[in-house]
Formats: structure tokens, C-alpha cells, sequence
């Protein structure tokens, strides 16, 4: 199980390292805001009506509050994006969906810390437009990528290999993945007139592997 854990994060360490770089730039983008915040709030008047004070920072802090604007907009669209590259790469990993899961929590509660913390200024509106806008970019994008790639995936030649997944330290550990895979899968090639036939083999290491090939409908 630690094993196969290690061997998870290691192939998705680019992404674990990306995730990092952007939560130093939140981090780094945050200290320098709050400073820049507090004194920007020191001049604002308390009594004034929550329009009067967001129009008093917008105008006589505005080519500064725009440089952070700027950066959040940036760092929440990224922190978004590699969320969905990560989503759309781990989807057939039908065997560390625990894993994924895990990875898209933290994921996810990087840029819901970050986002409540800014949500809780005078200036939230601001922020909140930036938010719907990288959300609206980062889902476009995944549409589209999703459209290409299940086009991409509407032909295969018979007996085509689609996923060959080992090695497996016993027969039965192999079963339990190909079972899950075909669950998962086989309604979609249903769909487009495939079937998914597994096989699960073994070598001379003493090691068990699963081959998954479509076949047309008859």
C-alpha cells in the first residue's frame, strides 16, 4: 500500500511542485496586500455606507490595488487550471481514486483559504468578479479539452490496447483492478458501439499485469 502510494506522488510530483510555487506566490501576494490593506482601511471612514468606503480605496488607491487585483486574478486562475489538468489526467487512475481525492482536497482548500481571506475586505466585490471570471476561463477550457479528448477517443481499431496497468503482486489485486476499471468504463464505450475485454497476465518476475482491449459490437 506505501508502495503504491509512493509511487503515485512521485508521478504527479510536477504537479505537487507547481501547487507549491503558487501557494508561496499566494503567500507572498498575501503579506505584501495586508500591508498595503491596513494602511489603505486606516483612512476610510468607519460610518460611511459600505459603497462610499469601497469607492474611497478604489479611487485614491487604485493603480496599487490594481497590481494585486492583477496578481490574485492570476494566481486563481493557475491554481485552477492545474486543478483541472490534474482532474483530467488522474481520471482512468480507477485505482487511486483515495489518492486523488486526498490531492484535490488540499488542492481545493489552498484556494478556498486564500479566497474566503480576501472575500472578508471592504474590497470583495472586486475579488469576487476576479473569482468568477478565472472560474468561467478555467471551465471553458475544460469543456473544450473535454469535447477534443472524448472526439479523440470515439475511434479505436479492434483489439486496440487502451490501457495496459502492472505490475500487480497477486492474481487477485489484478482482478480488483480490471473489475473497477470496466465498471467504470464500460458504459461509455457502450455508448460508441465498443466493448472492453480484459486480460490479466503472468510473468516471469512473479507478477501479475492487466491489459484492457475494445472490441466492435457485434
Amino acid at each position: 500500500m506505501l508502495k503504491k502510494k509512493k509511487k503515485y506522488y512521485q508521478k504527479y510530483r510536477n504537479y505537487y511542485f507547481c501547487e507549491f510555487i503558487l501557494l508561496i506566490g499566494w503567500i507572498t501576494n498575501f503579506m505584501f496586500f495586508s500591508k498595503f490593506y491596513e494602511e489603505a482601511i486606516f483612512y476610510v471612514d468607519k460610518n460611511a455606507r459600505f459603497m462610499i468606503q469601497l469607492l474611497f480605496i478604489v479611487t485614491y488607491y487604485f493603480d496599487e490595488l490594481l497590481k494585486y487585483l492583477f496578481v490574485v486574478f492570476l494566481l486563481m486562475t493557475l491554481n485552477l487550471f492545474l486543478l483541472m489538468t490534474f482532474y483530467i489526467k488522474n481520471r482512468r487512475e480507477t485505482n487511486s481514486q483515495r489518492e486523488m481525492n486526498v490531492s484535490i482536497l488540499v488542492f481545493l482548500l489552498i484556494i478556498a483559504i486564500n479566497g474566503i481571506a480576501l472575500l472578508t475586505t471592504i474590497i470583495w466585490p472586486l475579488f469576487l468578479l476576479l473569482f468568477i471570471a478565472a472560474l468561467t476561463i478555467v471551465y471553458i477550457i475544460y469543456v473544450i479539452t473535454k469535447y477534443l479528448y472524448e472526439e479523440k477517443e470515439e475511434f479505436y481499431e479492434e483489439n486496440e490496447l487502451v490501457k495496459s496497468e502492472g505490475p500487480f503482486p497477486t492474481k487477485e489485486a489484478a482482478e480488483k483492478y480490471a473489475e473497477e476499471f470496466l465498471a467504470h468504463w464500460t458504459d461509455y464505450f457502450s455508448k460508441n458501439g465498443y466493448t472492453l475485454t480484459e486480460f490479466t497476465k503472468y510473468d516471469e518476475k512473479n507478477e501479475w499485469h492487466v491489459e484492457i482491449i475494445v472490441q466492435t459490437m457485434k
